[in-house]
């Protein structure tokens, strides 16, 4: 019966349907989003061209006047509109049918004819809008199937899509209250007493927090993230299950069901997914948890589906109360007080401020592990550790058990995402201010009660206006498209990119706007972009894209990226390949530049942990991850009880005064500029660093760029300043320390005892700066050979360059020139480009490298060179790609300076002897050319001699003007009688084809270079004229073959008489046949004799 309600039900409501809308968040239309195909036009001919046999020849001049009269055509418009081409899809489907009509060399028949009886003006124009929208369907695949992608995307009845949930009765209580109210603990309650149940939370921490708590109590319950698995009973599922929102299986019965914090719905990154948990989850019994804003619209969606539903509502179980003064300042810190901060900025620039009085700090925001903020929490939370202050982001609102006294609101401003994507910075919503300021006085602590105040006076009335506002309701649920939803659009729209389907999937989707509203897809869009040249199926596309990423994170996007790559090369991701691409294992930080780097790294292994139980054949070593997990866990851990230490770093290089890091959030118009100034003291940084190169290449003992100075400048512990100092004092004493003596005169007396401070100081100062300089020259002896640098160095540049083509391929010849320059064009100069290059280079043998180098280990040497001026190759991909296009000649000759231009050699790189353009004259190689290293000298080539390679040693006969080497291929240019030829160089003239000896008797010889005439045999020259030579033996005539010629003769001549005379006895006999063929066989032997009789008169006997 409850299947039958629910079909009824389903009905029922498909007769209140709202109208089909555009998104107010999209910012493009459908047919701005639609990118339109190519259709080729035929090129040749391959068979008789049918059209023209049947329609003659179409005149271009009159074809186009054709084509434009129909474009012109009010009916062309008006059955273009019924057909769905309107606006901008007609003009581009026009403008395709022009195009492809007059460039085609062969039409197909039917518009061949057609168009030529348009000339003839036995059809009218109107008639090519058949053939016109069949070209258009080509041209846009989506008119055939516009309205199944608008059913596809027809989000009005997100109920529908959970026919487990709509099969059965379920009974729903919603636990209505603020925080601290013991709404959750209830629901917990009927949880752990459940046969089966499943947890929903919004957090890991949340969900880790019931697993635990269950299999406490005695309840076996499974743990089940995004990246994590954890059976309570090994190997066997329990029948309880701990799960953050959007691991809930839809598809599995449950007695009971608890959503917490199911005010999320109206999130525009997450809101989906309590959504989906609500209207899906396959639960008897449903207790939902979270404000009472929440109340109205969980209550109507629950009613439409036939839902019973209850409302118990809580109250705070301890008071807060707010403070009508104001902290003042951060002197007056008491113990169990919070200081709450909006971003990470503030929330260092307050940690030190509250250190510097001598208090110890625990500190708690969203992007540390969540082991580090239970840590962090338990430290605060501990009576007996000397740790009595928190200072926490907004990540304190849910997830943490804190003891709380008294919540200090640092700021009342936020960066928010608005529902078009775009960031704006607001003040904090009443729901936030009141989750925030709710920790304080926590129920089951020893604070009977709690306070909250802001820092500063000019923001408490603020606060006190947003935490007595009445929280608005919330009016709609978060949607997102399904992987099945955009497989079915793929279907319909194959060439179509997966960012490109979202975009179209939210242009056209229809949603009840009463009721739901579409959640932001830009991040997903982002990863999609970012991943778009990798070659993955759409399925492995889109999980790869859902992973939790942050895009404001480069170096997680960089992992993100190169996990794709592997990925679809049909790599496993190994741990040991892991390891080795994030530089594992690591040290404890020193600066908060490293503490910020290993929490990225966390993130990394996290996003490893989640596509492993996605893809657990490509991810095969989760355990060995997790593992290293656990250890970077623990050394941020540490670190964080170092934190002093690690702001004493900030306090040092001045980051929050000097470099535009003291991000105020309670100054709006500070925070509108801190990403300015930011980048102002970057590019000055930059400025300073181009400096100093330049200052380093005008002294004569320049320091090499790398080693233990350029690790040194890296951490920060050598500024260019001083870089610069150690440059211009490198080869001196110590005089310019002020004081008067050699390296060889210092000794422990009281002369330097008793020097004043600052000279003290100073003589410290040129002990360190030589002693550094001694370490690098030392350094430098494991270095690489310098001619082995510049081929390197040459290796290097060239596959960066040529990465740089691949990538330019991959992502700008894709035949649509306006769509790559407005999706793409941030591309061309992002670090996801430079990313995917760095990863390109050193992978193969380039061309340019010299082979005779032989340069061992080219490759790792090529990375390490990578590694070691990766700063440099940004600087040129960032700043000085388009003034200096070679990257070689920028990055190897004029700033690295291992190489030189061609023709070049050594420190200076002077010219090669020789002429300018071709050294040694072309007859030889300098030594050390195009590097910095070689003595410039001249080895010839071989046939060559000489300091310059001048003299030739031996040349070919057929060279003229001298040679490069031996053999017709060295030579300059050739000698009379030979011709140069490209392949085998001076090559010998046949003179003998033109026939050149005039005697009868005469023979031609060919001869190198040249010919000479012979006589032909049997003959000799004599006064220069070829006679025969009567020394030459003549064969003897055979006598028994000349009698029997001449007897067969004669025979002939009496069997011929013989037959005359019986003809003429009897005229009618047979013999005359015989008579006939006599005759003609004397004939042929009568024309034989003569022949050779004629032959013995001009050759002599020789002939017989």
């Amino acid at each position: 019966m409850a299947s039958v309600k629910a079909v009824v039900t389903a009905l029922r409501n498909i007769g209140r349907l709202p109208q089909l809308r555009h998104l107010s968040g999209s910012k493009k239309s459908f047919e701005d989003l639609v990118v339109p195909l190519t259709v080729k036009s035929a090129s040749t001919i391959n068979d008789v061209n049918v059209g023209v046999e049947f329609g003659g020849i179409l005149a271009k001049d009159a074809l186009a006047s054709v084509l434009s009269q129909f474009a012109r055509r009010p009916a062309v418009r008006k059955l273009g509109a019924e057909h769905g081409l309107t606006g901008k899809f007609l003009l581009q489907a026009l403008a395709s049918f022009r195009r492809y009509c007059q460039e085609s060399a062969v039409l197909p028949v039917d518009l061949h004819i057609m168009l030529s009886d348009i000339l003839q003006n036995s059809r009218h124009v109107d008639d090519l809008f058949p053939l016109f929208l069949r070209h258009a369907r080509q041209v846009f695949p989506h008119l055939e199937c516009i309205e199944e992608l608008k059913n596809i995307s027809d989000l009005r009845l997100p109920q529908n899509w959970y026919p487990e949930a709509r099969s059965i009765q379920r009974r729903v209580i919603f636990h209505a209250g603020p925080t601290n109210s013991g709404k959750t603990y209830q629901a917990l309650q009927r949880y752990l007493a459940a046969k089966s149940g499943v947890y929903c939370g919004p957090l890991k921490l949340l969900a880790s927090e019931v697993f635990h708590k269950s299999n406490a109590a005695g309840v076996p319950c499974d743990l089940i993230t995004g990246e994590e698995r954890c059976l309570a009973n090994g190997q066997t599922c329990s029948g309880h299950i701990s799960c953050t929102v959007e691991m809930l299986d839809t598809r599995v019965h449950y007695e009971v069901a608890v959503i917490d914090e199911i005010q999320m719905m109206r999130d525009l990154q997450r809101g989906w997914a309590w959504t989906r948990a609500l209207l899906g989850v396959y639960a008897d019994e449903i207790h939902v948890c979270g404000e009472l804003a929440a109340v109205d619209l969980v209550k109507e969606l629950l009613v439409s589906v036939g839902d019973e539903f209850e409302l118990h509502s809580y109250e705070r179980k301890t008071p807060l109360k707010v403070l009508d003064s104001p902290l003042g300042s951060l002197d007056s810190i008491q113990p169990y007080d919070c200081i709450v901060a909006f971003n990470r900025n503030d929330l260092f620039k307050v940690t030190r401020q509250v250190e510097a009085s001598g208090r110890s700090v625990a500190m708690i925001y969203g992007s540390l592990p969540p082991g580090t903020k239970l840590a962090q929490a338990r430290k605060f939370n501990d009576p007996d550790d000397p740790c009595d202050v928190l200072v926490a982001t907004d990540a304190i609102g849910m997830g943490l058990n804190l003891s709380i006294r008294r919540v200090i609101f640092y700021s009342l401003v936020k960066v928010t995402l608005n529902e078009s994507g775009e960031k704006e910075l607001e003040p904090i919503s009443t729901s936030q201010a009141l989750q925030i300021a709710g920790r304080a006085g926590r129920f089951g602590t020893f604070h009977e009660s709690g306070e909250v105040t802001t820092l500063r006076m000019e923001d408490l009335p603020a606060l006190k206006a947003i935490l007595t506002k009445p929280t608005e309701p919330i009016n709609a649920a978060g949607l997102f498209p399904t992987l099945e939803q955009i497989e079915m659009f793929a279907y319909y729209l194959p060439k179509a990119t997966l960012s490109n389907l979202l975009d179209i999937f939210v242009s056209l989707s229809a949603v009840d706007e009463n009721r739901f509203f579409m959640c932001n897809v830009d991040d997903l869009k982002f990863l999609a972009d970012m991943i778009e040249h990798v070659p993955l199926t759409l399925k492995v596309r889109y999980v790869f894209c859902m992973a939790p990423i942050s895009r404001k994170k480069p170096f997680v996007c960089g992992m993100f990226l190169r996990y794709a790559r592997k990925f679809s090369r049909g790599e496993p991701l190994t741990s040991d390949w892991l390891a080795r691409t994030i530089g594992w294992p690591f040290s404890a930080p020193t600066k908060i530049v490293d503490l910020i780097h290993l929490e990225d790294v966390f993130d990394v292994l996290d996003t490893y942990l989640w596509l492993g139980y996605r893809f657990t054949d490509m991810f095969p070593e989760t355990e060995q991850v997790r593992a290293m997990q656990r250890e970077l866990d623990v050394l941020i851990r540490e670190s964080l009880q170092n934190m002093k230490q690690l702001l004493k770093t900030i306090q040092v290089a001045g980051l929050f005064e000097q470099q535009g890091l003291n991000f105020d959030s309670r100054n709006p118009a500070t925070a509108a500029n801190a990403a300015a100034v930011a980048k102002d003291s970057s590019t000055k940084m930059k400025q300073a660093t181009t400096t100093t190169t330049t200052t380093t290449t005008t002294t004569t003992t320049t320091v090499r760029k790398g080693g233990v100075i350029q690790s040194l400048i890296k951490q920060g512990l050598l500024t260019p300043g001083m870089l610069g100092f150690i440059l211009q004092t490198r080869s001196q004493r110590i005089s310019f320390c002020n004081v008067s003596f050699s390296w060889r005169r210092i000794r422990p007396n009281k002369t330097i005892l008793t020097t004043n401070r600052h000279q003290q100081n100073r003589l410290a100062c040129c002990c360190a700066i030589n002693v550094l300089l001694v370490v690098d020259l030392a350094s430098r002896a494991t270095d690489v050979p310098p001619g082995d640098r510049c081929d390197t160095c040459r290796f290097l540049a060239r596959s960066f360059e040529k990465g740089f083509n691949d990538t330019n391929k991959s992502h700008f010849e894709g035949g649509n020139t306006a769509w790559e320059n407005e999706n793409l064009g941030k591309y061309s100069t992002s670090e996801t480009r430079f990313i995917e290059i760095m990863e390109l280079i050193c992978s193969k043998k380039s061309k340019h490298v010299k082979e005779e180098s032989k340069i061992k280990n080219l490759e790792s040497k090529c990375h390490a060179m990578a590694e070691e001026y990766e700063e440099t190759l940004e600087t040129w991909y960032y700043h000085n790609r388009k003034e200096y296009p070679d990257l070689f000649d920028w990055f190897c000759i004029k700033t690295v300076k291992v190489c030189c231009p061609d023709n070049t050699f050594g420190a200076s790189c002077a010219p090669c002897p020789g002429d300018p353009k071709r050294p040694c004259f072309g007859n030889g190689i300098c030594e050390g050319s195009g590097s910095r290293f070689g003595s410039g000298k001249c080895k010839c080539h071989r046939g060559y001699q000489g300091k310059l390679c001048r003299h030739c040693d031996t040349c070919h006969e057929s060279c003229k003007g001298g040679c490069n080497g031996e053999g017709p291929k060295e030579c300059h240019s050739c000698r009379a009688g030979w011709i140069m030829d490209e392949d085998t160089g001076c090559k010998d003239i046949d003179e003998c084809e033109s026939s050149p000896c005039t005697d009868q008797f005469e023979q031609c010889e060919n001869t190198p270079g040249s010919y000479k005439c012979v006589c032909a045999e049997a003959f000799r020259r004599e006064d220069g004229v070829c006679i025969p030579d009567p020394d030459v033996p003549r064969p003897k005539p055979v006598f028994f073959g000349l009698l029997a010629q001449q007897v067969l003769r004669y025979a002939s001549y009496f069997g011929l008489l013989l037959s005359f005379l019986l003809i003429l006895l009897r005229p009618k006999t047979p013999l005359i046949v015989l008579f006939t063929c006599s005759l003609v066989i004397i004939a042929l032997i009568e024309a034989g004799h003569a022949v050779r009789m004629l032959n013995a008169i001009f050759l002599g006997d020789q002939a017989l």
